[in-house]
């Protein structure tokens, strides 16, 4: 898969003859309604190359500070997984005051040589979002080109979005967000030192903070799957600021392993949420903690026995 920078034209890589069938929109999470786009777009009906046209940093970060819920690398990675050929990267300042016959007929079908767009049925651009799904319709139509325009996906009766997932997240319904997104929700990041107490105490944890601009779940213990070069391991983990032995200001993701014997320190680790537990709480003495724990990892064991397909 080809990346092209179309800030700065790095990596251009299109010819002539090159048709393009493309994908168009944030695609933040790249949940179940963004996958039907995509497998449209990497069909290519009538073109040489599926595509995806997307931002550096989706647009909703940008105008209103959203969370989100994957990080760059990520979403290409799922992007290349569902078969896509190219992706453009845009600069959503640099396109966001264009008209929408500019962004259609200059960007699209005239720089990045689309033939076929994909879109959802809710999809916005041009200047203060005055382009819709059936503006793009007409636009290419007088073009000679294709819009095909992809309807809500629905989820017992429930339209799939960003948004819709981040609410899930938020609750501690992190199953509800998995179905959603095709995949657990989950962070990949450093391990690093921490205060060392969970070792005292018999459950050593790796520690992670949330990655900047991330969506964070609801405070509180997990049943997770981490991966640790290339191999899985399960545990439990508690998602907050520590009120019982220090209220932090970042957000913190404590795991223990159920089966890991070993230093992680330093080492990059994707840790997935599975099922919530429990809230977090303030308990009155670290006594009382470890006994909470005791009994979460009790429960996170069992978790594991019942669902063995998170193995």
């Amino acid at each position: 898969m080809k990346i092209i920078d179309l800030k700065t034209e790095k990596e251009i890589t299109l010819s002539e003859t090159d048709r393009i069938s493309c994908a168009l929109g944030n695609f933040d999470g790249v949940h179940l309604g963004h996958r039907a786009l995509l497998r449209i777009a990497a069909e290519k009906k009538n073109a040489t190359r599926s595509a995806v046209w997307t931002f550096c940093e989706p647009s909703s970060r940008t105008t209103s500070g959203i969370s989100l819920l994957t990080d760059p690398m990520e979403r290409l990675a799922i992007f290349r997984e569902m078969g896509i050929d190219l992706v453009f990267l845009a600069d959503f300042a640099s396109v966001r005051g264009l008209d929408k016959e500019t962004f259609a007929k200059e960007i699209l079908y005239e720089k990045c040589h689309v033939r076929t767009a994909v879109c959802g049925f809710n999809f916005r651009y041009g200047m203060k979002a005055s382009g819709n799904a059936e503006a793009l319709r007409d636009t290419f139509s007088s073009l000679g080109a294709d819009v095909e325009i992809v309807p809500p996906y629905t989820m017992d009766g429930m339209t799939v979005s960003s948004t819709e997932i981040r609410a899930a997240l938020s609750a501690g319904d992190v199953e509800k967000a998995e179905a959603m997104l095709a995949r657990p929700y989950a962070i990949t990041s450093e391990v690093l030192h921490g205060k060392k107490l969970g070792r005292t105490l018999g459950f050593p944890t790796a520690n992670q903070t949330f990655p900047q601009l991330r969506a964070v779940p609801r405070f509180g213990v997990y049943a997770v799957r981490m991966t640790v070069d290339g191999e899985i391991y399960h545990g439990v983990a508690n998602v907050g600021v520590r009120p019982t032995v220090e209220r932090t200001d970042a957000v913190n993701c404590e795991t223990y392993l159920l089966d890991f014997a070993g230093d992680l320190y330093g080492k990059t680790v994707k840790t997935e949420f599975l099922h919530f537990l429990r809230a977090e709480r303030r308990f009155a003495s670290v006594f009382e903690l470890k006994n909470a724990v005791d009994q979460n990892i009790l429960e996170a064991k069992a978790y594991f026995e019942h669902h063995k397909e998170k193995a």
